[in-house]
């Protein structure tokens, strides 16, 4: 799969009850959102946005409100689940956010920094820590490598030729995060028994856009 906004779009018609998230994850995460202090005073991004599932709570709880997502129609779908709310939808491949730099100081993912390749991931995360300003918050969920699979080794970028989404363990997570200008970064792992499987729930500080 070339993985391009079209097939983006496919992807979501094909998993979107697995999208759900499931309740842990989804509550787990809306529970450290409404706790960022001064949220009123702040701007929030929701990258890769999807339909919009946080788009209300987000609008609801944060001073200004950015959805970005990549797939076209999945955006149109966005944009009509939150007619009259105040927030700015932006069509954006998460591996280019540079008109953004220094613009959030919440940035939510919630499994759209995935693919197929390690070097697109990389680039999102960098492009993340980049759109925050310094001390911006970065909350995620990422697809987990589930207990019972086999340990392999750490991945290096150029070595992955998979059609399948990415799936990461918590040191390889970690160390990820961190080299891409994470701080005070934290890991939970939390069960998304709508899919069946473990999601990882990160959390993180960004350090100063040098």
């Amino acid at each position: 799969m070339l993985w391009n906004p079209e097939d983006w779009d496919a992807v979501l018609a094909r998993t979107e009850k697995l999208r759900s998230h499931g309740p842990a994850p989804l509550t787990a995460l809306q529970g450290l959102l409404e706790k960022v202090p001064d949220a009123e005073r702040k701007t929030v991004a929701d990258l890769g946005c999807g339909t919009g599932a946080l788009l209300p709570l987000l609008a609801d709880r944060f001073g200004h409100c950015v959805a970005i997502d990549y797939a076209p129609r999945t955006l149109a779908r966005a944009r009509k689940s939150c007619v009259g709310g105040s927030v700015r939808f932006r069509r954006r491949d998460l591996r280019d956010l540079t008109p953004f730099r220094n613009s959030f100081h919440v940035a939510v993912a919630v499994e759209s920094i995935v693919g197929p390749r390690l070097e697109d991931i990389d680039r999102m995360l960098e492009q993340v820590r980049r759109s925050l300003v310094e001390g911006g918050r970065f909350f995620a969920v990422f697809p987990a490598m589930q207990r019972q699979d086999p340990p392999r080794p750490m991945r290096l970028a150029g070595h992955d030729h998979s059609v399948d989404m990415l799936c990461f363990h918590e040191v390889e997570l970690q160390y990820r995060l961190t080299r891409h200008g994470f701080q005070g970064i934290r890991l939970r792992r939390v069960r998304d028994e709508d899919a069946g499987k473990d999601k990882l729930l990160a959390t993180s500080t960004a350090r100063a856009n040098n």
